[in-house]
């Protein structure tokens, strides 16, 4: 290069001496009027001579500029610095060199362009970006190579270098942006990396650049932490709640931060929530509720790993975390310590007397991975969280997978209700006197092409949390009703069919008791053959209103069963005030095996319940010995896989025809 212009300089020299020359002449031949003059020819000659050596050396000149412009246009990028095609001449003769030793990378993004093009238009975006250009150039020295990578990205490339040299000139531009700043009303701001290829410090050209790219993006993450930490308090006072973002602008922030970061960083959105906010708001009010959003949002957004920090809705916050340098277990460990930092600043600021953040964590994979899907995940992740100690959860294959089978469950009940793949069955139960079949309970199986599709354990929950089970009771009532009318006059006298009632149903128990009734009259059902089973816990949670329940199926000669009488629940109290006709002994309480201080407390609930009238029914009996046991103490029912596990409808009857010996 500097040949290169000491040669350029050199033609400029010496057309400039041709052209002094040649004015020389020209003055000589015009006060040499005398043509007679020995030497006036040769003036004339050297006048010719002297014009065509200047009309050539100006021409070549002016080829030069020409071809230089077009070399420029090739390798120049509109801002005037090197595009990429000139980068790659580089970097590719720069690798082809023994050792890339004071070879250094500065890597720069310029923040805020696509905002500037969208609010103020490309004219304005142009004018933007040809301004941290300038900034740029006025950093350089003759060992300095500027070229354009990308959009809003730049790439200095640095020979005979040092750290303390880029370093250096990162504080210049510093200085010159700063100073920039202060004179307008669109600032700039951007991110910078950079690296130096030294001894013991040694990088290949792609991977200085990768180095310096990545400690870019390290960068531009802390500075947006540190601009969330400066405008947080300031932006929001303690009367003024952080506000909520749309799904919309949520969804573009999750976008952008996927597309900026590409596999520079790895990167998951983490759903967090209050526990039982309400009750803070019932309790201590709306005002003290949200200064403690302000302050769980001042406390996430701080926080070591934050890219971004937004309020969602409600109590929710999302983040945007970067954790290229967290196992799981570690950022696991990170959260529950963040939770705990932000409960006890809660608790000695407002003395709040329970305080805590659940919170659901969902690695990006990738770009491609829509925002939607990601916060989706989260979300499923913070409600299971709410189960878990410490309160955060990691979204998995395994939560993934259940998800997945609990959509299809939902989504295929109510055409399986339509399809009668919902199958009654029976289970025995009988009486310890004599071993013969006294009642059985009716449960349902889910069926389809004579197959069990899933476990009643994985459904029967669900159904309850979203309201189908309403609809599968009053289904398995219906089939167990029209069974009775087809098959009661083959059933003993005494025979009784045990039927299960969800919590649910005591929403509206005078709506409960009517259907039943109605179901009653249409099928013309026995009544002295029915049980209804209500568990102790809805008992427990809901007295009143299954009091209700009991009062009106009594009316019509329907028995009540306690159904899990002992799984938790069980006190005194409930025992006093008992409506129910039946108490059934739930299996928690039997065990595997009878200890000694169980067999107490069972010998003693069953003296109190035969002194109060009440039938007693014990179920999940799989042993002989405590079957024995339950027969010695007076258990009028038992049942259990000892005797007799559910069937379906045809084997029960065949059971109960077959002759006995």
């Amino acid at each position: 290069m500097k040949k290169e212009k000491s040669v350029l300089h050199l033609c400029e020299g010496t057309l400039l001496a041709l052209v002094i020359l040649l004015i020389m002449d020209l003055y000589l031949l015009k006060f040499l009027q005398d043509p007679e003059v020995s030497y006036y020819p040769i003036l004339h000659l050297m006048e010719a001579a002297l014009a065509l050596l200047v009309v050539t050396l100006a021409l070549s000149l002016i080829q030069r500029e020409l071809l230089s412009r077009l070399i420029v246009k090739a390798f120049r990028d509109i801002t005037g610095v090197h595009n990429k095609t000139s980068l790659e001449k580089l970097v590719q003769d720069l690798s082809n060199r023994p050792s890339t030793f004071g070879v250094g990378v500065m890597m720069f993004d310029l923040n805020n362009l696509k905002y500037v093009n969208d609010t103020y238009g490309h004219e304005k975006g142009d004018e933007f970006i040809q301004t941290f250009t300038y900034c740029l150039t006025r950093i350089l020295d003759s060992d300095s190579f500027l070229a354009r990578y990308g959009g809003d990205e730049f790439i200095l490339i640095q020979q005979n270098t040092s750290l303390s040299e880029l370093q250096h000139m990162a504080e210049k531009l510093d200085s010159l942006v700063q100073e920039y700043n202060t004179r307008t009303t669109l600032p700039l701001s951007y991110a910078i990396g950079y690296e130096v290829s030294f001894q013991n410090h040694y990088f290949m050209m792609e991977d200085l650049i990768n180095a310096a790219d990545k400690k870019m993006y390290q960068d531009k993450a802390s500075r947006k932490i540190a601009a969330i930490r400066e405008l947080a308090p300031s932006t929001h006072s303690r009367n003024t709640v952080i506000p909520a973002i749309s799904s919309e602008a949520l969804s573009e922030k999750i976008r952008q931060i996927q597309k900026s970061t590409g596999s520079s960083l790895s990167i998951a959105l983490i759903s967090t929530d209050i526990e039982n906010f309400h009750y803070i708001n019932d309790k201590y009010g709306y005002s003290l509720g949200d200064e403690i959003l302000n302050i769980v949002y001042e406390e996430l957004a701080g926080a070591s790993f934050t890219i971004l920090t937004t309020r969602f809705f409600s109590d929710v916050f999302v983040s945007i975390a970067d954790i290229t340098d967290l196992t799981s277990e570690a950022l696991l460990s990170q959260i529950a310590k963040l939770d705990q930092q932000i409960s006890q600043r809660i608790r000695n600021t407002y003395h709040v007397n329970f305080f805590r953040t659940n919170s659901g964590i969902c690695f990006i994979p990738d770009a491609e991975t829509s925002p939607e899907t990601v916060l989706s995940c989260a979300n499923v992740a913070r409600r299971l969280s709410k189960k878990m100690i410490p309160p955060c959860c990691i979204y998995s294959r395994e939560i993934d997978r259940q998800e997945k089978m609990q959509a299809e469950i939902l989504h295929s009940f109510h055409q399986a209700l339509k399809n009668e793949e919902f199958q009654i069955y029976f289970q025995p139960k009988v009486s310890p006197t004599n071993g013969k079949i006294s009642s059985a309970e009716v449960l349902v199986r889910w069926l389809r092409d004579e197959k069990t599709l899933w476990s009643p354990a994985v459904y029967i929950p669900l159904f309850e949390q979203n309201g189908f089970i309403i609809s599968l009771d009053y289904y398995v009532y219906e089939k167990t009703f029209r069974w009775l009318q087809k098959f009661s006059i083959q059933l003993p006298a005494d025979f009784r069919i045990s039927l299960n009632v969800s919590p649910l149903h005591f929403e509206e128990p005078e709506n409960f008791v009517k259907k039943i009734c109605e179901l009653i009259r249409t099928y013309q059902v026995d009544t002295s053959r029915l049980t209804f089973e209500i568990t102790e816990s809805t008992y427990v949670n809901n007295t009143e209103a299954v009091n209700r329940v009991i009062r009106g199926l009594k009316q019509h000669n329907i028995q009540i069963s306690m159904d899990d009488f002992g799984s938790g629940y069980s006190s005194l109290n409930t025992l006093k005030d008992l409506l129910f006709n039946e108490v059934k002994i739930d299996r928690k309480f039997l065990g595997d095996s009878l200890t000694e201080n169980a067999k107490i407390v069972l010998q003693e609930v069953f003296h109190m319940l035969k002194r109060m009238g009440k039938s007693i029914v014990c179920e999940g009996v799989e042993t002989e010995d405590i079957a024995e046991f339950l027969k010695k103490e007076g258990c009028d029912e038992i049942q259990g896989f000892l005797y007799y596990r559910p069937m379906c409808e045809e084997d029960f009857e065949k059971l109960l025809l077959a002759p006995r010996v």
